[in-house]
C-alpha cells in the first residue's frame, strides 16, 4: 500500500464507495461530486466529459483501477485515488505523476469481464502516455 498524506476526501472516497457498493465515487472538499454503479469504465468518462473542471484536486476511489483509469484520472486533475484492484501498470503511472494512491490488492493486468484476455481499454492504452489522447481513444471506445 502507497499511502503518503493522503486527504480526508480520500477516506470519504473509500467509505462511500464500500458502504454503497459503488463502482466508483468522486469527492471534493468533503463533498461527493459523483457517483456510479455503472461497471467498466464509461461512467468514469461520461463524469470526466460532463464535469471534468470540477474535478481537479478531487479523490476518487474505484473498485478496479487500470491504466485507463489513472490516465482518466490525470485528465480531469485527480489529486489521490483508492483503488479495492489496481494493475501494476496503473500503480507504476500514478507514483510517476504524483497520485497518492490507497488500495488493497494490484494485479500484473486488469482482465476483460471474461477473465480471458486483456482488458480491451486497457490493450487501447498500453502504449498512450498522454492523458488527453488517451481520453479521446477510450471515449470512442464506448
Amino acid at each position: 500500500m502507497i499511502c503518503d498524506i493522503l486527504s480526508n476526501d480520500l477516506w470519504i472516497a473509500r467509505e462511500h464507495l464500500l458502504k454503497n457498493n459503488l463502482s466508483f465515487v468522486i469527492v471534493k472538499n468533503g463533498k461527493i461530486l459523483y457517483e456510479s454503479f455503472e461497471s467498466g469504465i464509461k461512467g468514469i468518462l461520461d463524469a470526466v466529459k460532463s464535469y471534468g473542471e470540477n474535478f481537479v484536486g478531487s479523490a476518487l476511489a474505484d473498485k478496479v483501477v487500470g491504466k485507463a483509469v489513472v490516465l482518466v484520472s490525470l485528465k480531469a486533475g485527480v489529486k489521490s485515488i483508492y483503488a479495492k484492484v489496481i494493475s501494476e501498470g496503473a500503480l507504476d503511472l500514478a507514483s510517476k505523476h504524483s497520485i497518492s494512491i490507497l488500495y488493497d490488492e494490484t494485479v500484473k493486468a486488469i482482465m476483460n469481464k471474461s477473465g480471458t484476455d486483456v482488458c480491451p481499454f486497457e490493450k487501447a492504452v498500453a502504449s498512450a502516455d498522454d492523458p488527453e489522447e488517451a481520453y479521446k481513444i477510450l471515449y470512442k471506445m464506448i
